[in-house]
């Protein structure tokens, strides 16, 4: 069937002691500690501020019957979705597992994707990233656009996670929807219709499709319906199940700043259709990067990110992370980092968000030598090797969880 779419188209962890002798109610394992991080460290400060979410985390645990919405917005340390992937994988095994969320066709914009779905097509497509707003491609919700100008383009999605089910039974399409947009073919691996249902289609640049079973891949086919149709624009694509459980999207952009995201035309008020109940927003290295430049201008670079968030998510918290402590030019200490996060650090305290201290957390000033040392850490002196970022996504994890297990006897003892 063609579905009239007038498209007008954000595991290696850390051994720890028991902090206490009461009762946790999500006991985390043991993992293999490599000596870096203090764990009085790995905390989420401003823990308060979490209250309603650590809430919606217990009622979920006990009485499975919602789904809760977490959105992790960052930079080249989350678009590959290392770190992400193993607190999304934490947060789904204690908690459910209601689907993989956002995803964005990177290897179709000409980037890269995590490796535990695959996007391709059979054209190609113009493509733009939030971090050059001058181009003149929309930005929304993924912070990385793609266009086609030709009919019958296809766009291929396929789920391959060995460790998990991101089989699928709903889609939300994040596209343009403007009068000269496609329509769109909804395809399964065979190339044969799938009789989607659309469900909420008021909601501005999103269309939710509703499938009549489960999937593992699904083919999009832009298919002009009027003389007037002349692109698809897509933006990224939410992938979720019936289950109940924890939604963990991820949106991720090589080089994104703070003021990047502020740039993207439809991005704040797109994450209104995924329901977070919490952001996680890990920017600054790349203010960072250009020390000795230290923006003016950056607390009011996070203000307007977390006003516009909070505009259209009003019972949505934070948790605002600093960057950890990374080098210049492979080799040179980066003395940006620390302004970087003092900035972050004050917003977070003025405002009573929550925050983690990930460059205290991962060494300080020290970290890069001492995660280099440890072979944790890339030849660029930035980015971290796979293990790397999956200790980092563990230990995130259990700072939040910390919290969760000090919210919990107190709330329902």
């Amino acid at each position: 069937m063609w579905v009239a779419i007038s498209v007008v188209i954000l595991v290696s962890a850390f051994t720890c002691a028991p902090r206490s002798s009461v009762a946790q109610d999500v006991i985390i394992p043991e993992y293999k500690s490599y000596g870096l991080v203090v764990d009085s460290l790995n905390v989420i400060q401003n823990k308060q501020h979490l209250d309603e979410f650590y809430e919606r985390l217990y009622q979920l645990r006990h009485s499975p019957k919602e789904k809760v919405s977490v959105i992790h917005i960052g930079d080249s340390h989350i678009q590959a979705d290392f770190l992400t992937r193993a607190t999304r994988n934490q947060f789904q095994t204690f908690f459910g597992n209601a689907g993989r969320g956002l995803i964005v066709p990177g290897r179709v914009a000409g980037t890269n994707e995590p490796f535990n779905f695959q996007t391709s097509s059979n054209v190609s497509w113009e493509s733009k990233r939030c971090v050059h707003p001058d181009q003149l491609l929309p930005i929304g919700i993924g912070g990385i656009t793609i266009r086609s100008g030709r009919q019958a383009s296809r766009l291929y999605v396929y789920m391959n996670d060995a460790a998990q089910d991101y089989s699928f039974s709903r889609v939300k399409l994040f596209h343009l929807k403007d009068v000269a947009g496609f329509s769109f073919n909804v395809l399964n691996n065979e190339f044969k219709p799938i009789d989607a249902t659309i469900e909420n289609d008021t909601t501005r640049n999103v269309t939710t499709l509703k499938l009549p079973q489960p999937q593992t891949s699904i083919v999009f086919e832009t298919v002009r319906t009027d003389s007037v149709q002349n692109h698809a624009t897509l933006f990224g694509l939410s992938l979720e199940n019936d289950k109940h459980g924890v939604l963990y999207h991820v949106i991720g952009a090589n080089g994104a700043k703070y003021a990047h995201y502020n740039a993207a035309k439809f991005f704040a008020e797109q994450t209104h259709a995924l329901a977070p109940s919490l952001f996680i927003i890990s920017l600054g290295t790349n203010e960072a990067l250009d020390y000795p430049y230290i923006d003016k201008r950056l607390s009011f670079h996070i203000e307007t990110l977390v006003s516009s968030l909070r505009a259209n998510n009003p019972l949505a918290k934070f948790i605002l992370v600093t960057p950890p402590d990374c080098y210049m030019k492979r080799t040179r200490k980066n003395p940006g980092i620390p302004r970087i996060r003092e900035a972050i650090i004050q917003f977070a305290v003025e405002n009573g968000l929550a925050f983690y201290d990930m460059h205290q957390a991962l060494g300080g000033e020290e970290g890069a030598s001492r995660w280099k040392e440890a072979q944790l850490l890339r030849a660029d002196g930035v980015h971290f090797t796979k293990e790397g970022y999956d200790y980092q996504g563990n230990l995130l994890f259990h700072a939040i969880i910390k919290g969760y297990n000090d919210y919990v006897p107190v709330r329902h003892p």
